[in-house]
């Protein structure tokens, strides 16, 4: 049975390796420097953000003659723009933001879960203790947005340097047969 990556000095060789340096280098830099890291992917996340709200602008004027949905088009343009500017500016703020969202998403549910468990007389007492742990790490989010962010950064660092260490031991594999 062939597969796909068939000689070490073929293209997709070559791909596999800049892949796994790649994800190498990302996870090192993650690591290194999480708020860092989270800054540098909210300015790109940001840009993609201004050009693609400058395209929809441009889009929904071309559509607000033809089509009733033109002014929808405009105004998301115009939410992508702000958001992108925003992400730009305050490239800390976007992060910090998503995980206080992520909190409050978390007390909420876990507020949920209790009333469910009380309310359906839960014998086993299995969801208020869930509940109760959804509140309490959810409040541990709102109140440590950027320590959260920091986690989740090494989280993806080391995620991603595990992936190319395995690309490069698939390599290295792929080179003996």
């Amino acid at each position: 049975m062939k597969t796909e990556i068939t000689h070490p000095k073929g293209n997709n060789f070559i791909v596999l390796l800049i892949k796994a340096l790649l994800a190498v280098g990302l996870g090192l830099a993650f690591l290194m420097n999480p708020q860092g890291m989270i800054s540098t992917f909210s300015y790109v996340v940001g840009v993609v953000f201004i050009i693609y709200g400058i395209m929809e602008l441009i889009r929904g004027v071309q559509l607000r003659k033809s089509v009733n949905f033109g002014n929808l088009v405009i105004e998301d343009g115009i939410m992508n723009l702000i958001v992108g500017l925003i992400l730009v500016f305050w490239p800390n703020l976007g992060p910090n933001l998503v995980m206080i969202v992520i909190g409050f998403w978390l007390v909420l549910g876990g507020l949920i879960q209790l009333i469910i468990a009380n309310k359906f007389k839960d014998s086993a007492g299995g969801r208020n203790v869930r509940g109760l742990i959804t509140i309490i790490l959810g409040g541990i989010i709102i109140f440590n947005p950027s320590d959260t962010v920091n986690l989740f950064s090494m989280l993806i660092g080391g995620v991603s340097l595990l992936y190319g260490l395995y690309l490069i031991l698939l390599i290295f594999r792929i080179g003996k047969s």
